[in-house]
């Protein structure tokens, strides 16, 4: 099949990360593919490292006529059989560029758990625009129907986010436990992602206070970067833990990351996927996460990790404290973290219901033809 990915962020986040890894999955199974995006972002510079065609628009206004038709040119040059979009504005205008292309099917794929808005654009684009829709999760799903009883259920496919889980099961070249002076006898709590308001940042802060008191020898790194940062840094001031708390900045292995840790928090009060969590059970280590978004749908509740309420201090550090003080436990969890991964979300089976969905939707369309 050939191929088109649209992206107008920016910003470098998940679904990025999401689009190239889809994106080269697809080449190396022999497909065609191609990236539009803006000029300068970090997406479409990494795509051309990993030799994936990419297409620079710049993308301005939901209906704008010139970015539409340097859309459809290029999908018209490059006979387009496929296109994915990341956002509303893609799909309004890489939907309108594809009826004008002629390319027959146009997916939009949605990874977080936000309503739509019962307008008549968004009606317009998901039902004349649209041929189906990816959720990447049933809390995305049920999220994208809850505002929208003009949308069917059944044109909504849900593919959850996979990884590539072999190298978290191997032993990693880099020692991010000794780099940061952590004893091999300290247990060492982590924490992955943006430092914002929406990771639950003060929560964890706040179930940390309790975890230090009661397991004093317990350490805690924080990966990541954001905007709360500096009061990150004045906690740690305002409490002494500058020995018991690390902020990391952004580390890019991974697979380091979740080797050195014991046990990942992520009590993020809304999240579109929190694929760290299955980055952490690939590495077999447990998990706790709150009871929102796509979570439950991630973390089996006491078999693979725990699940608490958003916002509950109390309730993150009495699950902390309960593995802290069972290695068995951690161990037992973190084993059927890492057999749940394998049969979920693993990288291959989620482009195999990638593919499936584009060639059946090619397919259908090609009959009617």
């Amino acid at each position: 099949m050939r191929i088109l990915f649209i992206n107008s962020i920016q910003m470098f986040g998940g679904g990025e990360i999401w689009m190239l890894r889809a994106l080269r999955a697809l080449q190396e199974r022999g497909h065609r593919v191609w990236l539009c995006c803006r000029p300068e972002t970090e997406i479409g510079k990494r795509a051309r490292a990993q030799n994936i065609p990419v297409e620079f628009v710049e993308f301005s206004g939901d209906f704008n006529p010139r970015t539409i038709f340097q859309l459809a040119r290029l999908m018209r040059r490059e006979q387009i059989e496929v296109v994915l979009t990341n956002m509303d504005k893609e799909l309004r205008l890489g939907g309108l560029a594809a009826k004008l292309a002629g390319v027959p099917v146009v997916i939009p794929r949605r990874g977080i758990d936000y309503p739509l808005k019962n307008r008549w654009r968004y009606r317009f684009a998901y039902n004349a625009l649209a041929t189906r829709i990816i959720a990447n999760s049933l809390a995305t799903k049920r999220a994208l129907l809850h505002n929208a009883p003009w949308l069917a259920p059944e044109r909504i496919e849900v593919i959850y986010n996979g990884i590539d889980a072999q190298p978290f099961a191997q032993p990693s070249a880099r020692d991010l436990r000794k780099e940061w002076g952590i004893r091999p006898e300290e247990p060492l709590l982590g924490f992955v992602g943006q430092l914002d308001e929406r990771k639950g940042i003060r929560v964890l802060l706040a179930a940390w206070r309790q975890i230090k008191q009661e397991f004093p020898q317990t350490r805690l790194v924080l990966v990541g970067q954001g905007p709360l940062r500096e009061m990150i840094e004045r906690e740690i001031k305002e409490h002494g833990w500058e020995n018991a708390v690390l902020l990391a900045g952004f580390v890019d292995d991974v697979v380091a990351v979740m080797q050195a840790i014991d046990i990942l928090l992520l009590p993020s009060l809304w999240e579109g996927f929190g694929i760290v969590l299955i980055e952490a059970m690939a590495a077999g280590k447990p998990a706790i996460s709150t009871d929102t978004s796509s979570m439950p749908e991630i973390i089996v509740e006491g078999r693979t990790g725990y699940l608490v309420p958003p916002a509950d201090a109390a309730a993150l550090a009495h699950r902390t404290l309960a593995l802290l003080q069972n290695s068995a436990l951690r161990e037992q969890l973190g084993c059927a973290a890492r057999e749940r991964v394998a049969a979920m979300f693993t990288q291959e089976r989620m482009i195999e219901q990638l593919e499936k969905l584009f060639q059946a939707e090619v397919n259908k369309r090609r009959m009617t033809l």
